[in-house]
């Protein structure tokens, strides 16, 4: 009985193996998923664009893809596609653009995922969002409007985020103000220099200013309400060519409550924080106070500003 019994239970073995070798040979492969850039981490800074091109290829049926990512407690599902039958290989272009609203020192995760009939595959991929720094040069600002005519015209308004300039009749749109941190003036009797001014976009005087100039007529409504609050102070900057996001936090230090600057020179740094929080700091590279009438003034600097 002992025997028969160790024979039984070789015979049920080995029709256990033969079929499982059998039914290996029948299973469909895994897919294979490229992706490029072909790093495991790749390190951003605010404003870059990804641009992650995934391939999947099987000598099986492809049954589906997906792709999804994760970031903080954020996760969400960027496709997910059941292919059509007999799909060998399939391809999708995936744009990640690190906007602002993304915090500086966020790792996302994003899982790309392809299964046939009996295998699966999943490739996983990092984005770590680096703190840095934009440089814009030679920006030109010019003094504010003095009429109709030069509302229309004077690129007076800056925004540092996105570094786009505005006549005073574009700064009035909400899309446009909300973007605005910098106004440019000089007084229109007293052309000098000490004169010169970098404004808080929502300050009292400027509404006063276009409120009441005669060439406005009737007078401009300068709408306070939907401009942002901007901090300025003079600042020494020792190494402008190398300055880091870190370096331009400990150079402007607590900014204060500032709301303009005046008196301004060629070769001044000029350090601003944003109402959202964006620290800069600007180099003056040239001034022009000669022309008549004075809205030809402008001023011109290099910026470098937190993002």
């Amino acid at each position: 009985m002992k025997k028969l019994s160790l024979l039984f239970m070789a015979f049920v073995m080995g029709i256990f193996i033969l079929s499982s070798c059998s039914s290996d040979d029948d299973l469909t492969q895994a897919p294979t998923i490229t992706v490029t850039p072909g790093e495991d981490t790749l390190s951003v800074n605010i404003g870059d664009v990804v641009n992650y091109q995934a391939n999947w290829s099987c000598p099986d049926p492809i049954l589906s893809a997906k792709i999804s990512y994760k970031a903080g407690s954020l996760q969400q599902i960027v496709l997910d596609t059941t292919l059509p039958a007999d799909t060998k290989s399939f391809s999708y272009n995936l744009n990640v653009e690190i906007t602002n609203s993304i915090p500086v020192g966020t790792t996302i995760q994003f899982d790309f995922f392809g299964n046939s009939k009996d295998n699966s595959t999943i490739v996983t991929k990092y984005i770590y969002v680096e703190s840095g720094v934009a440089v814009y040069d030679s920006v030109v600002l010019q003094a504010q409007a003095d009429g109709p005519v030069s509302a229309d015209e004077n690129l007076t308004f800056y925004s540092t985020n996105l570094n786009e300039k505005y006549t005073l009749v574009q700064a009035e749109d909400d899309n446009n103000a909300a973007n605005i941190d910098i106004v440019f003036t000089h007084h229109s009797v007293f052309r000098t220099n000490d004169e010169m001014a970098l404004k808080s976009p929502n300050l009292d005087s400027l509404y006063t200013m276009w409120h009441e100039f005669p060439g406005f007529d009737p007078p401009y409504e300068y709408n306070l309400a939907n401009k942002n609050q901007t901090y300025f102070k003079k600042v020494t900057v020792d190494n402008w060519d190398e300055l880091t996001y870190e370096e331009i936090n400990t150079i402007i230090g607590d900014i204060g409550t500032e709301p303009l600057i005046r008196g301004i020179y060629v070769d001044d740094y000029i350090a601003f924080e944003t109402h959202d929080g964006k620290k800069g700091i600007l180099k003056v590279t040239n001034t022009e106070v000669n022309h008549n009438p004075y809205n030809e003034s402008f001023i011109t600097f290099d910026v470098k500003v937190q993002k």
